[in-house]
């Protein structure tokens, strides 16, 4: 049998975890709200597959590789097969190495404008970088919580001749998705899966 003060702790209890639930229910889900939690990811590591379709090819080229990020400016693609290939941007410094002739190249991303309107704008968002996206990119933002997606048009004239569009799918603060859309109708989806590991 349930006592009176029982009864009553029970109440109370509850009237005080209402509130929050309430909050919870109705805390605004935007793109603001997405870049203040992504800021708060200190690194992550994924594994990605990818298929790359394009009229100029006769069948999809597919290749899978790992990912890893570490707040606030490193940002590190290594394609494991077909063949093996590094893109590291860390802060201003970009590095490819590998690939079909298996040579390295450094460079500054002054030197690569396009190249750097491409990874910018996801490094933006992993860092939870509002300025430099607005900066790079025309965004659009849809989607609650657990399936949201954030389309990207790039700015920069020189960076819309590589790519029209791209947009990235996600769960809360994770990445699961992003697809590249060029005007050659060419089309990059990568399928990713994450580990996060958010700031002190």
């Amino acid at each position: 049998m349930i006592s009176g003060v029982e009864k009553r702790l029970g109440i109370l209890g509850l009237l005080l975890l209402a509130p929050w639930q309430a909050w919870a229910q109705t805390a605004p889900w935007d793109l603001q709200t997405l870049l203040q939690q992504m800021a708060e990811v200190q690194s992550v590591s994924a594994s990605f597959t990818q298929t790359q379709t394009s009229p100029l090819l006769s069948k999809p080229l597919a290749s899978s590789g790992v990912l890893s990020y570490k707040a606030p400016a490193y940002l590190c693609k290594v394609t494991l097969a077909p063949i093996h290939e590094t893109f590291i941007l860390d802060h201003q410094q970009i590095t490819v190495s590998g690939g079909p002739h298996d040579q390295t190249r450094v460079f500054n991303v002054s030197d690569a404008p396009q190249i750097n309107g491409l990874v910018g704008g996801v490094q933006a968002v992993l860092s939870g970088n509002a300025g430099t996206l607005k900066q790079l990119y025309i965004a659009k933002f849809d989607g609650p919580r657990s399936a949201w997606e954030l389309k990207l048009v790039p700015r920069s004239e020189s960076v819309k001749k590589l790519v029209q569009s791209m947009t990235i799918y996600g769960n809360g603060r994770h990445m699961t998705q992003m697809k590249t859309v060029s005007p050659d109708g060419s089309v990059t989806d990568m399928q990713i899966s994450e580990t996060i590991t958010l700031a002190h």
